[in-house]
């Protein structure tokens, strides 16, 4: 028996077993890029990386070419002539993977939980970025909690991040908060992502309301947003009535009005088009993920689509 075989998988839980395994599929996101997935996609490729490096050298006067997003504020409203940061190069770069874990993860119809298959999604991207000697860290966030991983060489970046996933889905609880906890990851996000990182941001943005911390993230570092959603959010089944739980209590739901499903439709397409509108530029991509669709294939296309270190 396969190492492989002795490992069980789960459709509502995860394990770092499981997701150290993922680790061995890296191999295949080169002969799977470009490959097509069932879910639709959008967004520009990134741009190339950053110009500047990431760590900072000093402030000198703005020269014709320089790049604007880098120039000092500060000094140059001090001074009355604008001024730019200077950063030497690192070998290393900085890549965060972001996961959501709110409660409307915890939800599907095939396959598994929204939640469970991003999971793996972020395994096997962080895995990747660690193979081409990127520095991993990341962020874990649900209603109540935001877990900051600090990026780090090697494996070491990768298996904290791993086992802070692990921890934080399979203790999710579902109480209500009073703040916007999307907005909160975000924001916090922005604050330890330094210019010029790459992100790979996985959630289904419910309740995402983008604000000033969405727009100076994407400005500042390279991001890919991962929407991750369940067949049954896109479309409703076919005409019936349905028993459906949250696993306390019982519903019914029918779904034979066709005014009703093709408003269903059109509301996931409005949402749709609104997050493409957001996450969309020279140096961002938007994807929509089907928890139906091959997590290998779906990392393949998140990781050529951010810049790697050399």
């Amino acid at each position: 028996m396969t190492e492989a075989a002795t490992i069980k998988t789960s459709a509502t839980s995860v394990s770092v077993a499981e997701l150290v395994m993922l680790r061995k599929t890296i191999g295949k996101l080169n002969r799977r890029r470009g490959r097509r997935v069932s879910a639709p996609m959008a967004g520009s490729s990134s741009s190339a990386a950053l110009g500047r490096g990431l760590d900072f050298s000093e402030v000198r006067e703005y020269h014709g070419g320089d790049d604007v997003r880098l120039i000092d504020w500060k000094v140059t409203a001090r001074t009355g002539k604008a001024h730019t940061k200077l950063f030497n190069e690192e070998r290393e770069r900085p890549f965060f993977v972001a996961l959501d874990l709110r409660p409307s993860m915890y939800f599907g119809t095939r396959v598994a939980f929204k939640s469970v298959v991003a999971a793996r999604l972020c395994a096997i991207v962080a895995w990747a970025a660690a193979a081409r000697h990127d520095r991993v860290g990341g962020l874990v966030f649900d209603n109540n909690r935001i877990t900051e991983i600090k990026p780090q060489a090697g494996s070491r970046g990768v298996t904290r991040l791993l086992h802070q996933i692990v921890k934080m889905h399979n203790s999710a609880t579902p109480e209500a908060y009073s703040s916007e906890p999307l907005s909160d990851a975000l924001t916090r996000l922005d604050r330890c992502a330094h210019t010029g990182s790459s992100i790979c941001l996985v959630s289904d943005f419910t309740q995402f309301d983008s604000g000033p911390h969405t727009a100076n993230l994407l400005q500042h570092n390279h991001t890919v947003a991962v929407r991750v959603y369940d067949p049954l959010e896109a479309e409703l089944p076919p005409p019936a009535e349905y028993t459906i739980t949250d696993g306390t209590s019982k519903g019914r739901l029918n779904s034979a009005s066709a005014r009703a499903r093709q408003q269903y439709v059109d509301d996931f397409a409005f949402r749709t088009a609104l997050l493409e509108r957001v996450f969309s530029g020279a140096a961002c991509r938007y994807i929509n993920a089907s928890v139906i669709d091959d997590p290998v294939e779906l990392a393949a296309i998140v990781m050529s689509s951010l810049p790697g270190s050399a």
